[in-house]
């Protein structure tokens, strides 16, 4: 029995008469039914009573009504069609290329390849109409419309411009305009298949928004729905609101915003941001355990998850180890990921590829290996859109200061103090004697630091010994040097001790010298007097903001008291430490942005902030014994959106042993980067950053100076030097190594057609005029069009509400600062609509004769590939033109600017023969399909070779 079908066949959906389709199939041609007419074209339905019919268009012109019942698909394969949605609420699947047919349970279906997501889908025919093909086209030199070079032109614009946002996340809702290393990260990315790789892009190059354009990109394609960031502790506030006002994202803060109770919660929950530690612990770790599968994850500060050569695991390695088998996504956010220790660097590795684990156990013998790993940008080599370096290196000043003879006093008696101190630490040995060490090396610190932050030190010493609550001897230790840090045992140990003993006889009593003498010291402070005179006095006059860095609240105190003493007519200085809130680090960075000269920060306060908009003079008070440390400093101003030169001041004492080697250790640095970078070169100022950066990252100068217990100059100068040396091959085996990974090169997108700003607003401007919608004014350079919309297509988008008058925007930085304006990308749904209309079969531009300056034929395809289970991996839109001697080739740059200027219409070459169009067509689509294969990969198989259209070029 058959079915009582009331599926109506849409106009232009070709079908075939029969009088019984129970003896219909697609094996044969109608085995034993009745043939009426040949193949027709269907041109409207009716519905009369339970018998619905349509009339039909076959051979001859001859039109008739035929029952539904009694017609059957007239396709065949290779047909190229368009599925017509069955209701308003539908959007089309688009073209596609039919493969076979079938009959189902009385239904009859066609497995169609649909162009757009590549997938093949079995659809009824009845909701297919034909369209002409592409290539049909060019073989019939059909044009269709008015004006056709003009719509050959709107139309690859179209599929330019959304083919490059769908490989680099270019042209989304951004706060920011994407540098060419940034845009070319994510392309690698996206064009490999792989979503698994390690990004060690110098510090300040804008990691955040290179996974923000990924995120943004993946999106688009459906596969980032779940997404799980892993960051420092001080690091998730400052993500979530960078992908919220950058990127237009909301992410949610795992302990902050919400927890997880059971399981099952997680499905309200899908971009998430936790904590490093937090998701460690072990009462939040198998809640993570259980989070479901993640499209991708992200580890920020990835070389704190460590494993030893030996094997043991950090509880955040285990937690990668987790995460890892919950996503086919892994990307791992670290500026030093190798740091001297190969092992280390190899099990880091192996959480990002796990199928790569042997070899990358070999980097030695096959360091080729990496560039399938690692993506690396460094700051000496990017450039901005202009192509004009972005990062020129910083200048330092060394600002020396005299000791006066009191500060030449104390320092002599401190050093008394320390040996003793030292001394008595090693005679009494194990736990305790640690333990005084240890306080020895902090108060070393502190008076490296500020004569006020060693005062106020000795004197809560010296209140422990009289007796005074435990409580209250904690702030001796500045907490800001070991939140999170590796000698929280030895702090620990040292509160431990008991409240009255001395550390060696007769301590209090010469504490007591030493209160007195610092107290001398701190009313005619030569360090400080200097600072407020020569360094901040010239930069408050040229009204500089300055960022001022120190190592321990103590100073930052001693700082703070003495600016507003000297400078009673600016704002009181902005603060940053270790103690405050997350939301009182950012209030503070947006009033040292808006309102204050001066800001003050300590090393664990200033961490992963960014402090570089409006500033670019840095003061370092006190010079950390952990050299890498300033190098992070630097980095809250050296970064990518930083307009000026960076200037740093450093302060160098020469009124201790451990300020002399400081010192030393400092110029033998710099004297090694200037060796190193080539005299001459463009790029030595920034070249040598770079290298000084390089090695102080290397250096471990805190352990030697903590040996240092003797002052004894030449036997540390000689640890220095050999420390350096250590530095250097470090250094040099990183290079060696990282060498091999993919860093931006400006020629590696040729092959592409880029697209800018310029192209968005010259599709804009020709879509404009195709619809003829009324321009009411140009504004800033043309960067502005004021149109005024049809009674029709009022309240249609809902950015623009129930205006009538619209002012379409192409610069990202005027419309920071205006809410009248319409940003023109891939966010905008009247941007959209007019991609969607340029692309549309009805709009035609498939074939035009056109003028180019050559004569030729010019052929846009976009090139497709698939994963392994057939979803689509990436594309690449690309225009092939054959010159006179027969040679198909990509495009050269003319093509980019041919596409920004408005096009006539030319009379098509009517010369040449069908059989030679046929086989113009053969060769470019084997030209294609050999481009196709060159770029397949294990993770890209080839899906399509889609013509986009074809054109005569003169």
């Amino acid at each position: 029995m058959m079915i009582n079908k009331q599926l109506l066949p849409v106009q232009g959906c070709w079908v075939r008469h029969v009088a019984d389709q129970s003896t219909f199939n697609f094996s044969g041609l109608y085995p034993g039914a009745i043939r009426k007419f040949d193949k027709g074209r269907v041109l409207k339905t009716k519905m009369e009573g339970e018998k619905p019919s349509a009339l039909c268009l076959f051979k001859n012109n001859k039109k008739a009504w035929i029952l539904i019942s009694e017609l059957v698909s007239g396709f065949d394969a290779g047909d190229v069609v368009q599925e017509v949605p069955s209701s308003n609420t539908q959007i089309s699947l688009g073209a596609g290329t039919i493969q076979a047919q079938r009959t189902l349970a009385g239904s009859h279906q066609a497995l169609v390849h649909i162009t757009q997501t590549g997938k093949l889908l079995w659809l009824p025919f009845e909701r297919l109409k034909k369209i002409k093909a592409v290539r049909d086209r060019y073989i019939r030199q059909e044009t269709g419309v008015n004006n056709p070079a003009e719509h050959f032109r709107l139309r690859l614009l179209a599929q330019a411009l959304e083919s490059w946002n769908m490989i680099t996340g270019a042209l989304d809702r951004l706060d920011v305009d994407p540098l060419p290393h940034q845009i070319q990260l994510v392309h690698r990315i996206l064009s490999s298949g792989n979503l698994n790789w390690l990004i060690a892009d110098d510090v300040g190059l804008g990691k955040t928004i290179e996974v923000g354009l990924l995120l943004g990109a993946l999106k688009r394609r459906g596969q980032a729905r779940r997404v799980l960031i892993v960051a420092p502790a001080g690091l998730v506030l400052q993500w979530q609101n960078e992908l919220k006002f950058k990127f237009d994202e909301t992410y949610e803060i795992y302990g902050r915003d919400f927890l997880i109770n059971d399981p099952e919660h997680w499905k309200l929950h899908e971009k998430v941001i936790v904590s490093l530690d937090k998701a460690k612990n072990e009462n939040h770790l198998e809640q993570f355990r259980n989070s479901g599968s993640w499209d991708v994850v992200v580890f920020d500060e990835a070389h704190k998850v460590s494993r030893v050569p030996q094997g043991e695991k950090t509880e955040r390695y285990i937690l990668a180890e987790h995460l890892r088998k919950l996503t086919d996504g892994f990307l791992f956010l670290t500026a030093t990921p190798h740091q001297g220790k190969t092992g280390k660097f190899a099990a880091l590795l192996e959480l990002v590829r796990p199928d790569l684990g042997r070899q990358l156990y070999s980097l030695d013998y096959n360091p080729e290996i990496i560039s399938e790993v690692i993506l690396r940008n460094k700051k000496s080599e990017v450039i901005d859109a202009a192509g004009e370096f972005i990062f020129s290196g910083h200048e330092t000043h060394l600002v020396p200061v005299k000791p006066s003879e009191a500060t030449k006093k104390f320092s002599k008696a401190l050093d008394e103090y320390l040996k003793h101190g030292y001394g008595a630490g090693e005679k009494l040995g194990g736990h305790q004697g640690r333990a005084i060490g240890f306080v020895m090396t902090i108060f070393r610190k502190l008076a490296s630091s500020s004569i006020a932050a060693i005062e106020r030190s000795l004197k809560k010493r010296q209140m422990r010994l009289q007796g005074e609550n435990l409580a209250q001897y904690i702030d001796v230790l500045d907490w800001d040097l070991y939140e999170g840090g590796d000698d929280q045992d030895d702090l620990d140990a040292s509160l431990s001790l008991s409240s009255e003993q001395e550390f060696f006889p007769h301590e209090t009593e010469i504490l007591t010298d030493l209160i007195r003498l610092v107290t001398v010291v701190k009313e005619q402070d030569e360090k400080l007097s200097l600072f407020i005179n020569q360094v901040l006095k010239p930069l408050v006059e040229a009204d500089e903001k300055v960022l001022i860095f120190s190592e321990y609240r103590g100073t930052q105190d001693y700082i703070v008291e003495a600016i507003q003493q000297a400078f009673p007519e600016v704002s009181a200085p902005c603060l940053i430490n270790g103690s405050m809130k997350l939301e009182d680090k950012l209030e503070n960075i947006r009033r040292f942005r808006e309102e204050c000269q001066f800001m003050i920060s300590t090393e664990a306060g200033g961490e992963g902030l960014n402090l570089h908009h409006n500033c670019h003079v840095m003061v370092n008070y006190d010079l950390p014994w952990n050299p890498s440390r300033l190098i992070q400093r630097i980095g809250r101003l050296y970064r990518y959106g930083q307009e000026e030169k960076v200037v740093v001041f450093n302060l160098q004492t020469q009124d201790s042993f451990d300020a002399e080697m400081l010192s030393l250790l400092l110029s033998k640095v710099n004297d090694i980067a200037r060796d190193m970078a080539p005299i001459g070169d463009d790029f030595h100022v920034g070249l040598h950053t770079e290298i000084l950066g390089g090695i102080l990252e290397q250096l471990d100068l805190e352990e030697i100076l903590e040996h240092a217990k003797n002052n004894d100059i030449k036997k540390t100068a000689k640890e220095i030097d050999a420390a350096l040396k250590r530095a250097q091959d470090a250094r040099q085996q990183q290079e060696e190594i990282l060498s091999h990974a993919h860093s931006y090169d400006p020629q590696a997108m040729k092959s592409l057609l880029g697209v800018t700003v310029e192209h968005v607003a010259a599709f804009v401007r020709g879509m404009i005029n195709e619809l003829q919608l009324q321009i009411l004014q140009e504004t800033h350079d043309g960067r502005v069009i004021t149109i005024k919309l049809p009674e029709e297509l009022i309240g249609i988008f809902p950015e623009f509400g129930r205006r009538e008058n619209i002012s379409l925007c192409f610069d990202r930085k005027l419309i920071r600062d205006r809410n009248d304006l319409f940003m023109m990308d891939f966010a905008s749904g009247f941007f959209q609509k007019l991609i969607e209309e340029a692309k549309s079969h009805e709009f035609d531009g498939q074939y035009a004769p056109v003028t180019t300056g050559t004569s030729g034929v010019i052929a846009a395809f976009l090139l497709k590939w698939q994963t392994a289970q057939g979803d689509l991996a990436t594309e690449e839109f690309q225009v092939f033109s054959r010159v006179s001697n027969g040679e198909w080739a990509s495009v050269d740059a003319w093509f980019s600017s041919w596409l920004t200027v408005p096009q006539n219409s030319q009379q098509p070459n009517k010369k040449e023969s069908q059989a030679d169009r046929v086989s113009t067509i053969k060769s470019v689509q084997e030209f294609a399909e050999l481009q196709l294969l060159q770029r397949t990969t294990a993770f890209r198989l080839p899906n399509d070779a889609e013509e986009l259209a074809y054109g005569d070029s003169f």
